[in-house]
């Protein structure tokens, strides 16, 4: 396993760190201002879940998300990092399906972590179809310490109710926990299908703007997928105020 520190100097520590060498490249730690750990990278219970990571369990049949399970997998393979800008390849025995150009920056804001990860997927050759019809949970995840486990929700059109918030529509959303604090993740408005579904529960602790939640994309030669997204770890409990006016900074950007 490689592990790259990409910013630090915030709470006397690091903001986050970024890992490569694994099925898929990705982000663990992701700290919370006062430097505690948001993220799990590998739980017993759900060895693929790395920290914040981006991920489909359907590519062309590949499973781009699972790592143990008897599905035929892919890997996301770091190819070259360039000025900031990380070239993946996701192969497939042997033949890369997909091209992406990622970049992940983070800053320290008074409300929070920030952090922004872009990435573009191109197909290499063939027509790509990624789909989350057995798994709506595809796309950009995290999974929360055991800490925020039963914990709570809340996105940008006032839902608090776990059922209603999973598949909902929302230009942000954010789960929490009150004795630990909580992660928001914000979908550009530039984005496919904003405003995004989002996934989240709370048996474990998940959430993941999941464009693919009730279609499929489907790629032709030449054609492409490009996502901004803004992920802010704050202490306490959501303020609605607070996020919306992240967003509203972050869209016009």
């Amino acid at each position: 396993m490689t592990r790259r520190t990409f910013l630090a100097g915030f709470a006397g520590g690091k903001l986050f760190d970024y890992r490569i060498g694994a099925a898929k490249p990705y982000v663990h730690p992701l700290y919370f201002p006062d430097g505690r750990a948001a993220t799990l990278d590998g739980p017993k219970d759900h060895i693929h879940h790395r920290g914040l990571m981006l991920g489909w369990n359907d590519v062309n049949g590949f499973d781009f998300w699972g790592e143990d399970n008897p599905a035929p997998h892919g890997r996301i393979v770091q190819i070259r990092m360039d000025r900031g800008i990380a070239l993946n390849h996701w192969i497939a025995e042997g033949k890369v399906l997909l091209e992406e150009f990622r970049t992940v920056a983070a800053e320290a804001l008074p409300e929070g972590t920030w952090l922004t990860w872009t990435s573009e997927l191109r197909p290499q050759a063939d027509p790509v179809t990624l789909s989350g019809e057995k798994h709506p949970y595809d796309g950009l995840g995290i999974r929360f310490i055991h800490e925020m486990d039963k914990g709570n929700c809340l996105n940008s059109n006032g839902t608090a109710e776990i059922e209603q918030a999973n598949g909902e529509q929302a230009r942000w959303c954010s789960y929490h926990h009150p004795a630990v604090g909580g992660v928001a993740v914000f979908d550009h408005p530039s984005n496919p299908r904003h405003p995004t579904s989002f996934f989240v529960m709370n048996r474990f602790g998940y959430l993941s703007a999941a464009p693919t939640f009730r279609e499929p994309f489907k790629l032709k030669r030449g054609e492409k997928l490009r996502f901004r997204w803004g992920v802010l770890a704050y202490l306490g409990a959501p303020d609605a105020q607070v996020l919306n006016r992240r967003f509203k900074q972050w869209s016009a950007t």
